[in-house]
Formats: structure tokens, sequence, C-alpha cells
């Protein structure tokens, strides 16, 4: 069980709800990957987009909801997670990662076939969930996100190793992949627990701020931490040929200087990593990314004015101050 959530009790006994339908729902002796699949679905990451689940769901009016009903939305918040995590899968094969938190990429260890196949049988636990457990309307949103997930990383999977995305293509790709889940979770849990359509609407909008800042961090990152914190290598997103903000905010600044240490076509080099990210660090792109994350982040606290008051109201405030802070 991650750690992040030791500062908010309530939602760290949600978690360990949700962590316990995780690992029922993976067990399964005729599926050979069970056991690396759940030693990934538990390896440390943060559960946010179930937590958004069940922070949306916390905007309910009734003093007292039915057992059944608390448990139904947290088999919802595990279907979301399954679903991130088979994204996870596909995106390592994709960027040809050797790391996933920490751990090896699941493809390392049983090849790209056996890889895809384990995310695709990730996507059946999770439709199996929402089959069996959210309304018609939030399994129609749920099929809705999986195909803007796979448009927006094909698009970014054509731009690799060309270094031509533009601020606008790279804003696009994240709103696709990052925001469109986080948005989704915060939707799917009030729609799950009948909150009124005005606040559902409101915390959709926010789940989408929250989410456009934590992929700009997460993206940061990827430039100014270190290995260790980050469980996978500094210049990871530069070794797999991806042009993040603060590259493309850097070639805006100092386009004659670090266009020529790239290397269009093909992977870099170490030396040649290292060599740009002090370049980027130089332009003051990374801070110049950073101030684009807390207006969203400022956009996020500003909408949460509308919301009701209440016990979730207080755990969505202090989530986006602590996300906009993080260091992995």
């Amino acid at each position: 069980m991650t750690e992040f959530w030791h500062d908010t009790p309530r939602l760290e006994t949600r978690m360990r709800e949700v962590e316990s339908i995780l690992i029922d729902a993976i067990q399964d002796p005729g599926y050979p990957l069970a056991q690396e699949t759940g030693e990934l679905i538990l390896s440390g990451g943060k559960m946010l987009r179930p937590a958004l689940v069940m922070i949306g769901s916390g905007f309910d009016k009734r003093k007292r909801r039915p057992a059944r009903e608390d448990q139904r939305i947290a088999h919802v918040a595990a279907a979301i997670e399954i679903l991130h995590t088979a994204t996870l899968i596909h995106d390592d094969i994709l960027d040809e990662a050797d790391f996933r938190r920490g751990i090896p990429a699941l493809h390392t260890k049983h090849g790209v076939a056996n890889a895809i196949l384990a995310g695709d049988w990730l996507f059946s636990r999770s439709f199996r969930l929402v089959a069996d457990y959210a309304d018609t309307k939030s399994a129609r949103i749920l099929s809705r996100l999986v195909g803007s997930v796979c448009s927006a990383e094909i698009r970014q999977d054509l731009g690799k190793f060309s270094y031509r995305s533009s601020k606008r293509d790279y804003l696009r790709t994240i709103a696709g992949k990052t925001a469109a889940l986080f948005s989704l979770s915060l939707h799917v849990g009030a729609s799950e627990a009948k909150v009124d359509p005005f606040t559902t609407q409101q915390l959709r909008r926010i789940g989408y701020d929250i989410g456009m800042a934590f992929q700009i961090i997460d993206d940061i990152l990827d430039y100014e931490s270190d290995g260790q914190t980050l469980k996978k290598p500094v210049g990871n997103d530069l070794k797999e040929g991806l042009c993040t903000l603060p590259l493309i905010l850097a070639l805006q600044k100092n386009e004659a200087g670090i266009r020529p240490m790239l290397a269009p076509g093909r992977p870099l080099s170490d030396p040649e990593i290292s060599s740009i990210i002090a370049q980027v660090s130089a332009s003051g792109a990374v801070e110049e990314a950073r101030t684009l994350a807390r207006r969203y982040t400022d956009r996020a606290l500003s909408a949460m004015a509308s919301l009701p008051a209440c016990e979730a109201r207080r755990e969505l405030d202090a989530l986006i101050r602590k996300l906009i802070l993080r260091k992995y």
C-alpha cells in the first residue's frame, strides 16, 4: 500500500478497500502472469485515479450511504486503476522502457507479445468490473476514454525522435491521456453516488485541470529529479524520443543552441541526454513549464469555491496542493 495517503485517513482506508478488490480481481488460475501483474499493480503507485473516484463520490449530500453502494463505488474505482495499469504496460512497450515503478517492466521479463496480452487481459478485467458494478452512463464514458487514450498515444508515438512537437500539440496529447482519466475519475465517482449535476460537472472540469498540472509536473521531474526518487531513469523521455513541455519551451528560447544537439530518427546517448538536460535547465524552460502547471492548479483551486463544503472538498483541496509540490 502506498504511503501517499497517510495524511488523509479516510482515503487511506478506502484505498485499502480498493487494493483488496484489485488483488481479488487478478486472482485467476487461468492467467499465467497473475503474480507479475499483481506486483506491478501493488508496486507503490499513488492510486490517484481510484482516490479521485472516492473523492468524487464524497460529494453525496446524504448523511449515510448504504454499505453496498460504497462497495459498488469501490469496485468501479478498482476498475479504473486496472484500466490505468493496462495502459502503463502498453506504454512501456511503445516506449521501450526498462522499468516501471522501480521494477523491471513486464515486457523485459516476459517478452513483448506476452506483455501486450497481459495489458489486454487487464482491460478485460476492468470492463468486467464496470459491467458488474457501474451504471450504463459510466460504462459509456469509460469506453470513450479508452478510445481517447489510444488516439493520444498514437499521436505521441508518431512524433517520436522528431522533436517537432508544438506546445499546442503537447497539451492536446496530455489532455487526451492523463487529464481525460483524472477528469473521468472524479466525474464517475460523483455520478455513481448520484451527486447533483452541477457539482458533477464542476468536478469533471477540476479533474481535467488537475490532470494537466500533474502531467506537466511529471515531465518536469524527468529533467530535474533523480532516478532513485522517480523510480525510473532521469531523462527517460529524451531517451524514448519524446518532446515534452520543458524541451518544447527550451527550443523556443534557444533553437540554434539546442536543435543541433538532438538526433532526429535515432535514440540519444547518455552523454547527449545529459547535455540537453543541462541546456534545458539553463534556458529557464523548466520554471516556465512549472508556471503553466501552477496556472492549471490555481484554476482547479478557484473552481472549488463553487463546491459544497464537506470532507471530500477538503481532501480534494489538500490533494491538489500536494501534487503541485511532489517530487515523484
